[in-house]
């Protein structure tokens, strides 16, 4: 994840430079000051880093706010977002954050990956993967849910590379965070309402599409 710092001017993204930089951290939860929490590798666990104070925090979400077109502020103190590099970053700052900013950015696979990947890392076994692509070439409707972080994403990838290549897509997201597999697709993106655009909404995405 770039930044447009001046040369010798101090990283924005302070102690989380060095988390942006490993491939093999997948999200970074930043709940307070002292607080940085990770996932990597399928494992959720403290690090040892740590932010000056809540000012610093304060900073780096506004930071990212103005890089992606969006404003935070008490009256709309919350933000979800996609950074250029596709990685997903939600922000959270009083009222709405009881304790204080708070910054999450959850980070994908450049490449994504197909079902036998999923064999190969033993998150399916072969019969299952058999049928889920069975399901898609069916076009039977599939609805893929389960808690932050479980892989629902992963796994939506994953089906996407059975979709037949003359099939056409149209994707419908909050935050474009799909990478799915083939040529024939199209990526919609809701928008949250701001002094200068009006809301576009899930809805009339569907009904767009």
């Amino acid at each position: 994840m770039a930044t447009n710092n001046a040369p010798g001017s101090t990283d924005v993204f302070g102690p989380l430079r060095s988390l942006l930089d490993d491939p093999s951290v997948s999200e970074i939860m930043v709940n307070a000051p002292d607080k940085i929490f990770i996932e990597q590798k399928g494992l959720l666990k403290k690090t040892p880093l740590k932010f000056k104070n809540a000012a610093e925090i304060m900073a780096l979400i506004e930071h990212i706010a103005r890089a992606v077109g969006r404003k935070i502020n008490t009256e709309s103190p919350y933000m979800d977002a996609r950074l250029p590099d596709g990685s997903r970053v939600n922000a959270v700052i009083p009222p709405v954050g009881v304790d204080g900013p708070s910054l999450t950015i959850r980070r994908f696979p450049a490449n994504a990956p197909t079902l036998q990947d999923l064999v190969n890392k033993k998150a399916l076994d072969e019969k299952m993967a058999f049928f889920l692509h069975c399901c898609v070439t069916a076009k039977i409707n599939i609805l893929i849910s389960g808690g932050t972080g479980s892989g629902k994403t992963t796994l939506l990838n994953a089906l996407s590379s059975s979709i037949p290549q003359h099939e056409r897509v149209v994707t419908l997201e909050d935050a474009a965070e799909l990478k799915l597999t083939g040529d024939n697709i199209v990526r919609l993106e809701a928008r949250p309402a701001n002094e200068n655009n009006s809301e576009i909404n899930i809805r009339d995405l569907l009904i767009n599409s």
